[in-house]
């Protein structure tokens, strides 16, 4: 026996291994594109000092330019209690607003992406959210 290894056995392990790295950078391009869109949408949040109609032209345009994940019939569900902010008519990302109040003075909103991981033939067979929170915002009046 001149190898202590086949050829077989050794391309079994190189096909691991090959599937292993490419799940590994398949996981953190989608979980960078996840917080991507998270600071997008707390940066609009905080630029126009609420979720606003403003801001969420902001965020839709912004969205739209990087290539986020649309769907029409998306729903939030309930986070720590507290329910999301309705959904503006015509922006159909896959994200959710939360509003928490953070004082009698302050509010705070958090905001959930999601991380999709997905394949050609199966499609999408995980969804990760990833949550972040605002800074906190003042209430005028």
């Amino acid at each position: 026996m001149r190898e202590s290894f086949g050829s077989a056995f050794m391309y079994n392990l190189i096909i691991i291994f090959l599937l292993v790295v490419f799940a590994f950078i398949m996981g953190t391009v989608s979980y960078y594109k996840a917080f991507k869109v998270n600071a997008i949408i707390i940066n609009a949040i905080e630029k126009y000092e609420g979720y606003n109609s403003l801001a969420v032209t902001e965020i839709d345009r912004l969205l739209n330019t990087i290539g986020y994940r649309s769907e029409t019939d998306f729903t939030c569900p309930t986070r720590d209690g507290v329910k999301p902010l309705p959904i503006v008519k015509g922006t159909y990302h896959k994200y959710c607003v939360y509003q928490y109040n953070a004082g009698d003075n302050y509010r705070q909103y958090g905001v959930v992406t999601y991380m999709n991981i997905e394949l050609p033939i199966i499609g999408e067979f995980l969804r990760i959210p990833v949550f972040s929170k605002t800074m906190r915002l003042y209430n005028f009046g």
